[in-house]
């Protein structure tokens, strides 16, 4: 029998092994026209040469997830989001003297948001994206949360989007689906489970305190804290990247102030990032 081999300085991890980059999950959250605050995380995160392997997205979030898992640089998201208005991406339903079926349970629809998306990526299907993709919507019937990750991309993102109540739901994969802000806003733990190493988590709708100037206001501010609870425990975020966003109106959108405090919030984060990542 020949004599046990010495063991030789290069034994351990192969090399490669030693080398490999954190895989990367990144999640956007939703937050209605506040979801321009991600084009300002993303400049600082692509500055940086940062890329996420895996990216999940609600509502908006879903919108910026979705031009992101394509491919498209953040220069020309940042193009296509300023000529994005409510009037571009809202189809009016309630004036319809003939409505019926799913179009009775809305005011509106998201059918034009639908076309400018496969305007923008084309019409393509989640095992068509170069970085995969979760979507996150809402089952309507059950209050389920529901993580898309087959079928048309496009789709997918109208049914995130469809607030309950207002935005007439969709029809997909057998389910009736709505807003993903309803059972989670922020998908965390569906990217560990994807296998990211390190998980980045932007929100985009934090808890409010402050008082109402009127019913508008009032309403706002109950939803957004409403919507603030509705996430996944923010510890499973590695990191987690809260723009100052929170006295801005989610409704009416200041492109150029939102993208600044997305980056401002991305800076301040970078250091502990750059720490995880080694």
């Amino acid at each position: 029998m020949s004599a046990a081999a010495e063991p030789r300085a290069c034994d351990g991890p192969a090399p490669d092994a030693a080398r490999r980059r954190p895989r990367i999950g990144l999640a956007l959250a939703g937050g209605v026209m506040r979801g321009r605050a991600h084009l300002g995380v993303l400049q600082v995160l692509e500055e940086a040469g940062i890329r996420a392997d895996l990216v999940s997205g609600v509502s908006a979030g879903a919108v910026v997830a979705a031009l992101y898992a394509s491919g498209m640089s953040v220069e020309r998201m940042l193009a296509l989001s300023r000529h994005y208005r409510w009037r571009k991406i809202v189809r009016p339903i309630l004036l319809n003297p003939f409505r019926s079926g799913l179009d009775r349970l809305g005011l509106f629809d998201f059918y034009n948001l639908e076309m400018e998306l496969i305007r923008a990526i084309g019409d393509v299907t989640f095992d068509e994206l170069p970085i995969p993709l979760v979507v996150g919507a809402t089952d309507l019937l059950t209050g389920e949360a529901v993580n898309i990750t087959s079928g048309r991309v496009a789709a997918a993102v109208r049914a995130s989007a469809s607030v309950p109540g207002f935005v007439a739901p969709v029809r997909y994969g057998g389910r009736l689906l709505c807003d993903g802000f309803a059972s989670n806003n922020l998908r965390l733990r569906v990217l560990h489970e994807m296998g990211a190493d390190v998980v980045i988590g932007v929100n985009i709708m934090p808890l409010l305190h402050r008082r109402p100037r009127n019913a508008y206001w009032a309403g706002s501010v109950a939803l957004s804290n409403l919507i603030s609870r509705s996430l996944d425990p923010c510890d499973e975020a590695d990191v987690l990247i809260e723009p100052d966003v929170a006295e801005m109106d989610f409704l009416i959108p200041d492109h150029i102030e939102l993208v600044q405090r997305g980056r401002a919030a991305a800076e301040a984060a970078l250091p502990r990032l750059r720490a995880l990542l080694g």
